[in-house]
């Protein structure tokens, strides 16, 4: 089968296309033949190996994994003996391991099957980015009925799926914030009001909100704590930020840190994989109430581009990689 391979951290430039075997199916997990990925910054900080936060568990000198991935569509074509959830011919999607490819395994527990009418491109695109906009506003910001919300990076993969999943857990209002050239589809995802960042407007904002979503990383913290009604919740997610032992991180661990000196609750959202969650964005899925804007699709061949185009940032909704 034909795969994304890397022997070495650094840039595009160090992944290739490679015809390899397939790995041995292990207990517990199933082979899928790949219909879809969809990538996110999880490959290209894995493709620089950094920060280096990650290589612990990475490698150090050189990525332990070749491969890359771990959203994934696609039919069943094979079970181990102990997995009686799935079968053969089952459309499903999930996480993988190295999903950058024609074929990849899975743990079985982190594979649902695709509902009815859902495109498999559409489901490729949700896991990674849905598992963290689902855990950031229910399980860290504590959204409740009737609660309203911002969110900061509205456009982009994690960012769409948060409005619409605010929304569906029962947001009372949802503003929004992205470039004005994103405003019209961020709305009509379920924003009540979308702020224009390149005009200065998320500098001017003039409410509270019960949960704020921090995925663009742009503003300060002790700004967006102002913005906290009482009991309120700033959840961070990520941002810009090239530090090479932290990256991201640093500023988010900058804000955690000194929150502990403050009244407002400021947390971090580092999703997990959950069985349990994918069945929620899948039932969201096939209800209608969560749907992906894809920004492009491309093929196994055009994945070094397309990764150092998520790297540059602002890429709206999600890019699908169909191998």
């Amino acid at each position: 089968m034909l795969a994304i391979r890397r022997s070495r951290y650094g840039g595009p430039e160090t992944l290739e296309i490679a015809d390899i075997d397939d790995e041995p199916l292990e207990a517990g997990r199933v082979r899928l033949r790949v219909a879809a990925s969809s990538l996110n910054p999880f490959e290209w900080h894995h493709m620089r190996g950094l920060p280096w936060l990650m290589r612990p568990t990475s490698g150090w000198r050189h990525p332990r994994n070749p491969g890359l991935g771990v959203d994934v569509a696609g039919i069943v074509t094979e079970v181990a003996d102990d997995v009686a959830d799935l079968r053969v011919g089952d459309p499903v999607f999930g996480v993988a391991r190295n999903s950058l490819a024609e074929s990849a395994t899975a743990r079985a527990e982190y594979l649902v099957r695709i509902p009815d009418g859902v495109e498999l491109e559409a489901a490729a695109a949700v896991p990674l980015a849905g598992l963290t906009a689902l855990q950031a506003l229910r399980n860290q910001g504590l959204i409740t009925a009737g609660s309203g919300v911002l969110i900061l990076g509205a456009a982009g993969g994690v960012g769409h799926y948060a409005v619409q999943i605010a929304r569906a857990l029962g947001a009372g209002r949802v503003v929004a914030s992205c470039s004005g050239r994103n405003a019209s589809w961020v709305q009509g995802l379920g924003a009540d009001r979308v702020l224009d960042y390149t005009r200065g407007e998320v500098d001017a904002i003039d409410e509270r909100f019960d949960v704020i979503l921090d995925i663009a990383g742009g503003a300060r913290i002790a700004y967006l704590r102002s913005l906290l009604a009482p009991g309120g919740s700033l959840v961070l997610v990520g941002g810009p930020g090239d530090g090479w032992l932290l990256g991201p991180a640093t500023r988010i661990f900058r804000g955690l840190i000194t929150s502990r000196f403050r009244r407002e609750r400021v947390v971090m959202v580092n999703a997990t994989w959950s069985g349990e969650d994918l069945a929620t964005l899948a039932t969201m899925l096939g209800e209608g109430s969560l749907r992906s804007i894809i920004h492009r699709e491309v093929g196994l061949t055009e994945v070094p581009a397309a990764i150092a185009e998520l790297e540059g940032g602002h890429v709206p909704g999600k890019i699908v990689v169909r191998p």
